[in-house]
């Protein structure tokens, strides 16, 4: 019993020490053969590095390091520049000698005591829950069973279960190689004892690189009885992309997370397996989503509204409630106001169509010049006929009729509740 409470004490005090966060992402992305970093590989609209940013960004941490490689830093950097991410601070490895020396290298700018929690930037498919109920721990690795370890750290426990090492692919025998426990990358480690390991660790096995396995468990073997792994239930949140196989599956995942979420909240969606919803989509109860349509990251869509099927609602898309989007319309950059209407075969971007109006069959808004976009409002109760062009900037009133496949021409506006036809447009005769 006293033993027990020792150790209850000992996981409270660690909780208690400064928590920093560290993410170590600094590979050469030679496995994805895309050329950049897989740090920035879309994932549902975000790079792959945002998910990893987000499911830590709760956490209490009073310091946050990423660890970046010299291949692929200067494009991460130019990322990190224009996210809202600016309290990271930026390490680099500059030779690839593994994950211990990543960690060293970033312990050099870290405090000399608190603890560290570490992570992966491949990792996308981390829950904030776990990281939360990892923190709460004292010196602790996450661990899960998968049905196929190969490629990762096995756990290797002696009879009473106890941690005795981390063996790693290459160095397994085939007995451990059968293990299907195995080590997630995550670790939350106190600071002065991961650096005291890390000093007198070497690059001795099969891969010549300084492993953080070997340091991390000691640390954990010293945490006198507490609590030192943890197993993950859904072993899917500690999957790595480390190929483009792997981010499809990732990807799939995510997506599916999404969709369960908007369906939790009251949205209707025909067919999940043939919707496209990227993170950062608000969409209201009661509006629904039919089959095969696509919906970009900074959507917002009211209540009561009909999206699909074959639509596309890229960034920038506003659809205030009871409003419709149909088949084959794509949208940027374009507020639809209460009730209105674009049902079939439409591309509406930056655009602005007020309440009640009804967009036809085949309108485009051509809002580049080859330079510059530019802007059309339709107002209120508008009428835009089948197959009509309105070339931005242009500005079309309230009760206003656009005849079908009219051409209605820069700054060339259409007054409130006036007919226009031809091309280009002109006042249709009484």
């Amino acid at each position: 019993m006293l033993s027990k409470r020792a150790d209850i004490l000992r996981v409270e005090i660690m909780a208690d020490l400064p928590l920093h966060v560290l993410v170590l992402a600094g590979g050469n992305s030679t496995r994805i053969r895309t050329g950049g970093p897989k740090a920035l590989l879309d994932l549902c609209g975000v790079p792959m590095i945002e998910h990893i940013f987000r499911t830590c960004e709760d956490l209490p941490a009073k310091s946050r390091t990423l660890v970046l490689g010299p291949t692929h830093r200067s494009k991460i950097e130019a990322w990190l520049e224009k996210s809202e991410h600016d309290e990271w601070n930026v390490v680099e490895q500059t030779v690839a000698r593994g994950t211990g020396d990543a960690v060293l290298c970033a312990l050099e700018s870290m405090p000399a005591t608190g603890r560290v929690l570490i992570l992966c930037g491949d990792t996308p498919l981390l829950r904030s829950s776990t990281l939360q109920l990892l923190v709460e721990q004292g010196n602790v690795m996450l661990t899960a069973e998968v049905d196929d370890p190969f490629g990762l750290g096995r756990i290797l426990r002696a009879e009473n279960g106890e941690l005795l090492a981390i063996a790693e692919q290459a160095d397994a025998t085939d007995e451990q190689l059968e293990i299907c426990e195995i080590n997630s990358g995550v670790f939350v480690l106190d600071i002065e004892a991961l650096r005291a390991a890390l000093a007198v660790s070497d690059d001795n096995n099969a891969q010549g690189e300084v492993y953080l396995t070997t340091p991390a468990v000691k640390v954990l073997q010293e945490s006198n009885g507490a609590t030192v792994t943890l197993p993950v239930e859904e072993s899917e949140q500690i999957t790595g992309v480390n190929d483009l196989h792997e981010m499809v599956y990732v990807n799939r995942v995510l997506r599916e997370r999404i969709l369960e979420d908007h369906l939790d909240s009251g949205v209707i969606i025909d067919d999940p397996a043939s919707t496209f919803i990227e993170v950062d989509v608000e969409i209201a109860p009661g509006t629904r989503i039919m089959p095969f349509c696509v919906l970009r990251s900074g959507v917002t869509i009211g209540a009561d509204c009909v999206v699909g099927p074959f639509a596309h609602l890229r960034v920038g898309t506003e659809l205030d409630d009871r409003a419709q989007i149909g088949n084959f319309v794509e949208t940027k950059n374009a507020h639809l106001g209460e009730g209105a209407k674009s049902k079939h075969l439409t591309y509406l971007g930056d655009v602005e169509v007020g309440a009640k109006s009804n967009i036809g069959c085949g309108t485009i808004t051509a809002n580049y010049d080859g330079k510059n976009k530019h802007r059309t409002v339709i107002g209120e109760n508008a009428f835009i006929g089948s197959g009509s062009i309105l070339v931005a900037p242009v500005n079309v009133g309230d009760n206003a009729t656009v005849g079908a496949g009219a051409v209605v021409t820069a700054n060339h506006d259409v007054p409130a509740g006036e007919t226009v036809v031809g091309i280009p447009a002109k006042k249709l005769s009484k």
